[in-house]
């Protein structure tokens, strides 16, 4: 078997193994081209955190938040598994699960 070349993320639980491409500059980005539902209100800009995620995989490979996710993290207290899919940039290895409203 021929092993995979390229970066991948996972959405779980159903979509394991999407590949990113050099047009995806976040993880909705992803998410939308391979045809995954993803809440996204504001269209990506980060400001109704509709996209949120909870980071499964990946979490030690993480970037510091930007200053939109942050203010928005503060603001509804985010636990540091929880990340704004618009604002999360993909990389090798990261799973998440996307977070459904109750």
């Amino acid at each position: 078997m021929k092993a995979k070349s390229g970066i991948y993320i996972s959405f779980l639980p159903d979509n394991p193994d999407v590949l990113v491409s050099h047009k995806d500059h976040c993880v909705l980005d992803v998410a939308l081209r391979a045809g995954i539902a993803i809440d996204h209100t504001c269209g990506g800009n980060g400001t109704c955190g509709t996209c949120l995620v909870q980071v499964v995989e990946g979490l030690e490979k993480l970037e510091p938040r930007n200053e939109i996710e942050e203010e928005m993290a503060q603001d509804r207290s985010f636990q540091d598994q929880e990340r704004l899919a618009c604002q999360l940039k993909p990389f090798n290895g990261l799973a998440v699960q996307i977070k459904k409203e109750s």
